[in-house]
């Protein structure tokens, strides 16, 4: 478990990304502006709810202490584009809100429908990762003693984690109604894709039959899609 002071820097870290950068791209000299709208007030409200939520639900997310397979592969360029792309949303929708630069010509539904799936795909996030346990990694590879994890959203998907990556940064970019938010997640999609391809390629030359089987009754990344 977390100590009191861990709990404190996690909530910090993660209000810093996910509200302190929003407020930067807004422009930190204009910032009663931004809460003039409620919308942008609730989505405040709501990442911090679900800052607070994941180090309830899953507080030993980055503790984990990874014991990778020395032939693991491990990849590097894809970790900093979405590390990159990931940013650039949370910067850019609420500077192209501010600035009314490639925004959507629609109203608060917009933002409201937004800010709605971004709760259901953050937990989606903290399910994968807490399903994973000590499997998680932010890079692609294989832990000693890996195990194919079937259960909780990996029933049904095999990789939920990034979907739940996608649906809420779409989130994020519709609750500021912004276009360069949601053109910035799709480039992120096609690296995630890469991506899940390198991932499957691993996973089925490390459980070869067992995989094929679990890959022949999931979907890859959409449920009746892709």
């Amino acid at each position: 478990m977390r100590s009191l002071p861990r709990y404190f820097l996690a909530l910090l870290a993660g209000s810093i990304i996910f509200i302190g950068l929003p407020l930067l791209g807004w422009g930190l000299g204009n910032l009663p502006t931004f809460f003039e709208n409620p919308a942008r007030i609730a989505f405040v409200v709501v990442i911090f709810a679900l800052q607070v939520f994941s180090l309830i639900y899953n507080p030993q997310v980055g503790q984990n202490q990874e014991n990778r397979k020395n032939e693991a592969p491990r990849s590097k360029l894809d970790l900093i584009l979405i590390q990159i792309f990931s940013l650039a949303v949370v910067i850019l929708s609420p500077f192209s809100d501010s600035h009314s630069i490639g925004v959507l010509n629609a109203g608060n539904i917009v933002r409201y429908t937004g800010l709605l799936i971004t709760i259901p795909s953050f937990v989606l996030m903290q399910a994968g990762e807490k399903y994973l346990a000590k499997q998680f990694s932010i890079e692609v590879t294989l832990q000693k003693d890996h195990k194919l994890i079937q259960s909780g959203p990996y029933k049904v998907v095999r990789h939920p984690r990034y979907l739940g990556i996608l649906i809420f940064f779409t989130g994020v970019s519709l609750t500021f109604r912004s276009l360069l938010g949601i053109f910035t997640v799709l480039a992120l999609a096609l690296v995630l894709i890469w991506r899940v391809f390198a991932e499957e390629k691993m996973m089925h030359e490390e459980f070869g039959k067992e995989w094929e089987e679990y890959q022949a009754k999931t979907w890859r990344l959409v449920p009746y899609i892709f």
